[in-house]
């Protein structure tokens, strides 16, 4: 063969061979140009999620400290609540005392009571004989003064006689 056919096939072998070379450069580009799009998406996608963790941790950590506070305020109402129920518990022993002392009390005053009424029916029966008896004395010496009044007149009728 010739020279002069020989090489328009050797330079059409070399155009396809650059062809071929030009294409898998493309795709390779492609496919590189895909991973970097996939890569920056990844990363995109990664940063958002990041920062969602990094607001959601805020506002855990927000929310915790907010929880360690009502404990503490709750613990605090609690311990307070405790001391008043002890001061109840006080009081209440305290009256409880009072009100037992208050009822023994009462109940040697209704003894006097009692007692006292009882000398006073006594006294009362006491004073009721005496007005009697001294309504009887009366009576005795009403009639022994008509008798000796009777008499005085009698007697002052025989000494005019």
């Amino acid at each position: 063969m010739s020279t002069a056919r020989l090489l328009p096939v050797l330079n059409a072998i070399g155009c396809l061979v650059l062809v071929g070379f030009i294409l898998v450069q493309w795709r390779g580009g492609q496919a590189l140009s895909r991973e970097l799009y996939e890569s920056r998406s990844r990363e995109i996608l990664e940063k958002n999620a990041r920062f969602d963790a990094e607001k959601l941790s805020r506002q855990l950590q927000a929310d915790l400290d907010g929880l360690k506070a009502s404990v503490d305020s709750i613990q605090q109402a609690a311990e307070v609540a405790e001391k008043e129920l002890a001061t109840k518990n006080e009081e209440i022993g305290k009256f409880a005392t009072g009100l037992a002392q208050a009822t023994e009390q009462i109940k040697t005053w209704e003894v006097a009571v009692k007692e006292r009424d009882e000398a006073i029916l006594k006294r009362d029966a006491a004073i009721a004989e005496r007005d009697s008896k001294l309504k009887e004395l009366n009576d005795q010496l009403v009639a022994t003064r008509k008798r000796l009044d009777e008499a005085v007149a009698e007697l002052k009728k025989a000494g005019a006689r």
